[in-house]
């Protein structure tokens, strides 16, 4: 008689293999379904895959904008919200299952976003996108102070658990945006875990100062020098009526802003010292720079403008964040990361540049913000 060496969970009743696979992961468990006809029953019934399902999820899904199909099966809905996030929070917000782990993922939309003058119209304009999961993105027009934060609770995010964010987003040019590095940061109740220095510019093109030269210029002649300075002079001020528009400040879809009315100009020109301040331009005076932001930027912005010490580029290199394209055509940069440990914390991101601002920036188009388990 042939020896027969069965697996040994085929042996067990069938209620017993599935409380064995709810210690596993769902990628275990579905290749236990491959592999074993005699355990694919226990593999792929209800009670294994609520297990693997968010506590809250009959919560979440209720709240979807767009329904939710019915399914034969918890695994089919386990699988369906890997691939399909779903809106929730009247469209704020996306949600999402991590495939490997089941971990919550959610994208803050715009809208949930607080962006600094996002509902002033010479500066942001919100438009909708084909592309984009969400009814609004914010499209920036002009603006020198940027700044984008997002909050979230600790207690609607995956328990124990390794996240990182990321703002998703597009530029339609890059004007402003290759001159230098934003700050990036992520906050647990006031407390900075993570700052950090990205250009959102896509890796490949080059990041030059606002006078249009390359960094690590700290060899150039002073007869150099002064022919980048006319360069951007010309480029800048000298421009035809119908050059071609790379900056974005000459196309279809922005309007000249109207002139102040002297309200207006009272308001913003002659603010009281103690005035209440909402948008952090009135009585802002630029921190002096630590030893980390002088380290990265090395640059000068008076004169003729920031370029880096000759010895500056590697550290640049290696300390600066850059963006990713994702899968749905949009880039992504990393904010920072965290560990969900107390529900009751609260979790700050944000994208911003308000040291310095010597350049103007627009074309850039704010989808959300990430916030998914980190991996590996």
């Amino acid at each position: 008689m042939e020896n027969e060496n069965p697996n040994i969970l085929s042996l067990l009743p069938e209620d017993c293999t599935e409380k064995v696979l709810v210690f596993t992961s769902p990628v275990d468990v579905c290749r236990v379904s491959l592999v074993s006809k005699s355990l694919q029953p226990a593999a792929d019934s209800d009670s294994v895959w609520e297990k693997f399902l968010p506590s809250d999820y009959e919560s979440i899904i209720s709240g979807s904008v767009n329904p939710i199909p019915d399914f034969a099966s918890k695994k089919d809905l386990y699988v369906y919200l890997c691939h399909n996030p779903i809106l929730i929070d009247e469209g704020r917000k996306s949600f999402s299952l991590e495939k490997r782990t089941g971990k919550k993922c959610y994208i803050l939309g715009a809208r949930d976003l607080h962006i600094a003058w996002a509902d002033t119209p010479r500066h942001w304009r919100w438009t909708s996108l084909p592309e984009s999961r969400f009814p609004e993105v914010a499209k920036l027009r002009h603006v020198w102070w940027l700044e984008i934060r997002g909050t979230i609770r600790v207690g609607v995010l995956s328990p124990r658990t390794s996240y990182a964010a990321y703002l998703v987003y597009k530029l339609k040019n890059d004007n402003g945006f290759q001159y230098r590095p934003s700050e990036v940061s992520v906050e647990v109740c006031g407390v900075e875990l993570d700052k950090q220095f990205a250009f959102l510019e896509p890796e490949g093109r080059s990041q030059r100062n606002c006078y249009g030269s390359v960094y690590a210029m700290s060899s150039a002649t002073e007869e150099e020098l002064e022919q980048l300075d006319n360069d951007y002079e010309e480029s800048v001020y000298n421009l035809p009526s119908d050059a071609e528009d790379d900056t974005g400040l000459h196309n279809d879809d922005y309007e000249e802003p109207e002139q102040p009315d002297d309200d207006y100009e009272e308001a913003v020109y002659t603010l009281p010292s103690d005035a209440e301040d909402d948008t952090g331009l009135h009585d802002y005076e630029p921190e002096q720079p630590d030893d980390d932001y002088e380290a990265v930027y090395i640059l000068s912005t008076i004169g003729r403008g920031p370029y880096l010490q000759e010895d500056a580029s590697s550290l640049v290199q290696s300390n600066i964040r850059r963006p990713q394209l994702r899968d749905d055509g949009w880039f992504e940069i990393e904010l920072g990361e965290f560990y969900t440990e107390n529900e009751d914390d609260c979790i700050e991101m944000s994208l911003k540049e308000v040291k310095d601002c010597v350049t103007p920036k627009d074309g850039l188009i704010v989808e959300g913000i990430e916030i998914r388990p980190r991996m590996g």
